[in-house]
């Protein structure tokens, strides 16, 4: 049974890096069938230590604003794991944390591990950022900084037999007078092959829709850019015939061949995809080109992988045309499906024993939308054409910069991913700090546990909660109040990981009036100065949400301390369909949705309450103003745990949930009073 309990979040979200003592963490690992691993090897950010005869460790290690640990078996592939303090302090127990436990999987004649990341591109605000953001690749350093951009996903990737991403972007050192006529186009620079193939990419496929971006010259300059580094690639071509062309390759000498396509040709001219001998693109996804593609490479002797770049973007759920194609690959033979283009997660499926992914997200890429800076890498094990296993590594692309996904924000992708691929009859099960998906193994929902909850009228988060346990009932304790549960669109609003790796996050309004501070007791906030006489000031989200619910009960909520009496007002800000972004930012209407008087003290819960735009808008975001009351004196607030709440139920009373609503990416439980 799972009681709320009414505690400051300013506990629930207690930094351990500024501890003066060191940090203990403890642990199991076995192998797949629950056998526990004695004397395997883990390093957790440099120390050393071994399991025991039942597979348990136990490490004193000190303070960091992040923890990998990497697991090392005899006879067994590597599997690294990462923690923040946040994690820490949530799963602590009697002075310990207590991590999930760990599964590795047996290396076995004619197994492979194969990694693939999603869609991937470093040019446009990498080296030309809005103002005020950091230059991440600066003219003359490309070569050091794209390398250092993939530094923290370089681990995962190079412990794979073989590593693969999506390319979307042409390489060229200048971006070329002509263009392919379409809104958005895309350049790299050459040095970011050389970093990719460094951090542990051994292909790439080029079937998607910015491989043509500058036409002939800018595909004849990625080409040679890829053949210069090395780095393999199939998907697209200077004709049709190269397009299509495999990456064949043996992988711990099994025959494996390699295939990507792009889904539609474009309706502008000339087009993305190559055509007969004399125009270059990429390979068109058509039914007929996959099936005889994927036909041809067995026929020869290999094992196909195909990789389409098809759907609709910032979606739930693939498109019904690729959802056709890639199982009609697999019905000619195709091994395993991957699928890109969405720039959001979506979740798998098991088809006829073959595993598609139906989108993994970015793997790096400079998109501002929220929702796009959530995705996963996924590990996949084969042995020989046969789906062995999955692991599902949440990513978290913070300032465009791709690290692992850690507490709240790996929660979400890992909730999304689950619920999405239970769809399709998948239940994923866990493995340390990821998700697992395994054939042939039934993986029944774990049964959950009752949500009791008191009297009091409260927001809680439901961290405390292992993310893929379900709510099936609620137990309100004989009072009368009702629950509602949600889903938290924003799972990095609790600042602690704001500076993470040195790559500040890009969520919040910042026009020097705000900053992300840590106090003596180690929590990270939101500072908001306000000059004498330059009253209001804001905080809040810096651009728009699209992947919201439209008319949906909303709550947005935080908590802030001011020095001296102020108001505060929320604003939702819409953007219509046809508005520009920037122009949007600065001009669209504020729409009121709440306003609180505070006062100095205590640490103070604000919740705004809004149903999301209906039909008129594409994306919103919601603004504080802050108004002192003496605006002639200079002002402070401190802001933290900022929260966009999605409402998927409606209030509940006592009983089981009903089974219509998907409550399975649940963050956060609101009690209310009951009529």
């Amino acid at each position: 049974m799972f009681r709320i309990v009414l505690v400051l979040l300013l506990l629930l979200s207690t930094s351990a890096s500024l501890c003066a003592e060191d940090i203990t963490l403890t642990g199991i690992l076995t192998d797949e069938a629950g056998t526990p691993l004695a004397g395997a090897r883990i390093d957790i950010n440099g120390t050393q230590v071994q399991t025991d005869e039942t597979g348990r460790y136990s490490a004193q290690v000190p303070p960091a604003d992040a923890y990998r640990l990497r697991f090392e078996a005899e006879g067994h592939y590597p599997s690294i794991h990462s923690f923040s303090p946040l994690d820490l302090a949530w799963l602590k127990q009697d002075g310990a944390s207590a991590l999930p436990a760990v599964t590795m999987v047996e290396r076995r004649p004619g197994r492979v591990m194969l990694t693939f990341g999603g869609d991937a591109m470093m040019g446009r605000r990498f080296s030309n950022p809005y103002p005020g953001d950091p230059v991440l690749i600066r003219k003359g350093h490309e070569a050091e900084d794209t390398k250092a951009l993939l530094r923290h996903v370089k681990p995962y990737l190079e412990i794979a037999d073989l590593s693969s991403v999506n390319l979307e972007s042409q390489v060229m050192n200048e971006r070329p007078e002509n263009k392919a006529p379409k809104s958005y186009v895309f350049y790299t620079p050459p040095e970011a092959v050389a970093a990719l193939r460094d951090a542990g990419v051994d292909y790439v496929t080029l079937g998607n829709n910015h491989s043509n971006d500058y036409l002939e010259e800018g595909l004849a300059s990625t080409l040679q850019a890829l053949e210069r580094a090395g780095l393999p690639h199939s998907g697209a071509g200077l004709d049709e015939a190269g397009a299509l062309a495999p990456y064949r390759t043996r992988v711990n000498d099994a025959p494996f061949s390699f295939l990507g396509y792009v889904g539609w040709a474009g309706n502008f001219s000339p087009n993305q995809v190559a055509e007969g001998r004399e125009k270059g693109g990429a390979a068109l996804g058509t039914t007929r080109n996959i099936e005889r593609t994927v036909e041809r490479e067995l026929q020869s002797g290999f094992m196909p992988i195909i990789q389409y770049h098809g759907s609709r973007e910032y979606t739930e759920e693939p498109t019904l045309v690729t959802e056709t194609r890639l199982k009609q690959g697999i019905d000619r033979g195709a091994v395993l499906a991957i699928a890109h283009h969405p720039h959001v997660v979506q979740g798998f499926e098991i088809y006829n024993g073959r595993l598609i992914a139906y989108s993994m997200g970015n793997f790096i890429f400079d998109q501002y939308h929220y929702a796009t800076r959530f995705s996963y890498l996924v590990h996949v094990w084969m042995d020989g054409d046969s789906l062995h296993r999955a692991e599902v590594l949440p990513i978290h692309l913070q300032g465009y910069i791709p690290m692992p996904a850690t507490d709240s924000v790996r929660r979400g992708v890992l909730q999304r991913t689950s619920e999405l691929s239970a769809r399709r009859g998948i239940r994923m099960g866990v493995s340390g700090a990821h998700g697992v998906i395994e054939p042939g193994l039934t993986m029944p929902a774990p049964p959950g546990s009752t949500l009791t909850v008191g009297p009091d009228e409260v927001l809680v988060s439901l961290h405390n909660r292992p993310w893929n346990e379900p709510v099936p009932a609620i137990d309100t304790d004989g009072n009368a109040v009702r629950v509602r549960l949600g889903q938290n669109l924003l799972p990095m609003g609790h600042m602690e990981n704001h500076h993470r790796h040195g790559a500040p996050d890009r969520s919040w309004i910042q026009d020097g009036s705000q900053s992300v501070i840590r106090s003596a007791d180690g929590n990270r906030f939101m500072q908001l100065s306000i000059p004498a006489g330059e009253s209001p000031g804001r905080v809040g989200m810096r651009t728009f949400e699209y992947t919201f619910e439209p008319g949906t009960p909303t709550t947005f909520a935080t908590r802030v301390q001011v020095d001296a009496p102020a108001t505060v007002t929320a604003y939702q800000q819409w953007r219509g369909r046809n508005d520009n972004r920037i122009e949007a930012l600065a001009n669209n209407r504020l729409r009121p949705i709440g306003r609180f008087e505070v006062t100095p003290g205590e640490w103070q819960e604000l919740r705004f309450d809004f149903d999301s735009p209906r039909v008129s808008a594409v994306s919103y975001r919601v603004v504080l103003q802050v108004t002192p009351n003496d605006p002639a004196s200079a002002h402070e607030s401190r802001f933290d745990d900022f929260s966009l709440i999605e409402w998927l139920t409606p209030p509940l009373g006592p009983g089981a949930v009903p089974r219509h609503l998907a409550v399975d990416r649940a963050s956060h439980a609101q009690v209310v009073p009951a009529p």
